[in-house]
């Protein structure tokens, strides 16, 4: 499969529907669709190759995860394209995932192809590991502190119209925002690792209590969270993306994707082996140059400190 495996939603090019499906669907769909690829088949193939898919529009749904997927009939298909057993087990492992955990849908206004496509990998990864420079990690943030990001964002525009669009889609923003975060409360949450500029550390987000609610909270999930890793780098720059998110869903190195976000305006989701391959030499150059997690949790401790009344 190497690098091209990319869990990204469908129907590019058509009209959004009001809402998106559940990411993990979407990922599931993916490999179906996928691995049909491989095998060198179109729909209507693939229907008579596995007639227990029914017809093209009940494959055509399950490929873009907006019907429930049986299991039985995603292995029967993942089989018969050719799968290798650890997809059908991370297919199955996936489809139970959507019966354990929250079932939410996110508005396509809100969310665009690309960052739809980054939810499908988070909720399929085993790690996730990301770089910022112009803020906490979105998965990190306290709820004051992604609004006033928004809030912010909202005001440096321009265009009037715009501004009052965006204003009135903050509530729906924030709240998928902090629908992310679910993923790592869950019993099999993915690994997450944060690597975050000193800098970011005394940008005053929203004033002084939201900051330091927000480094407290940061604080608290490196201390407490045994799956959440977060390093500080002081002093450290020359970082070839300001925000790099690299998402690890197998043991092995296929299927790994990169999310390259440009604050408050989306951005890219890159699969190809090669590209994936540099920006995460560049994160491992990063970890290995930040501050271990002694040294991490006394810089958070300083800033701490330093904003209190």
């Amino acid at each position: 499969m190497s690098g091209q495996l990319a869990f990204l939603p469908g129907g590019q090019g058509k009209k959004p529907s009001k809402t998106a499906s559940h990411p993990v669907a979407r990922s599931v769909g993916a490999l179906m669709r996928f691995h049909r690829h491989q095998r060198g088949w179109n729909q209507a193939e693939a229907v008579r190759a596995v007639p227990v898919m029914g017809s093209v529009p009940t494959l055509s749904k399950y490929e873009t995860g907006t019907t429930k997927q049986d299991p039985v009939k995603v292995e029967a298909f993942l089989h018969a394209c050719g799968a290798p057993p650890w997809v059908l087990e991370e297919a199955d492992r996936s489809l139970r995932r959507i019966d354990n955990s929250p079932a939410w849908a996110v508005a396509s206004d809100v969310v665009d192809e690309p960052l739809a496509g980054l939810f499908a990998m988070e909720a399929i990864s085993k790690v996730i590991r990301t770089y910022q420079e112009s803020g906490i990690p979105g998965m990190l943030q306290t709820r004051a502190y992604a609004k006033a990001l928004m809030i912010d964002y909202t005001r440096a525009q321009s265009n009037p119209e715009r501004q009052r669009i965006l204003q009135s889609l903050i509530d729906r923003r924030l709240n998928v925002r902090l629908q992310r975060q679910t993923l790592l409360e869950e019993d099999n949450a993915p690994v997450f690792e944060a690597l975050i500029a000193q800098h970011v550390l005394t940008m005053e987000v929203g004033g002084r209590v939201v900051l330091r609610e927000q480094l407290r909270h940061l604080y608290n999930l490196a201390e407490n969270r045994g799956r959440i890793h977060v390093r500080i780098l002081a002093g450290v720059g020359g970082a070839i993306h300001p925000s790099i998110i690299l998402l690890k869903p197998h043991e092995e190195s296929v299927g790994r994707a990169v999310y390259l976000e440009a604050r408050n305006r989306g951005g890219e989701l890159l699969v190809e082996e090669d590209d994936v391959e540099m920006y995460q030499a560049a994160l491992d150059d990063l970890w290995e140059r930040a501050l271990d997690k002694r040294e991490s949790m006394k810089c958070l401790a300083d800033h701490i400190d330093r904003l209190v009344d």
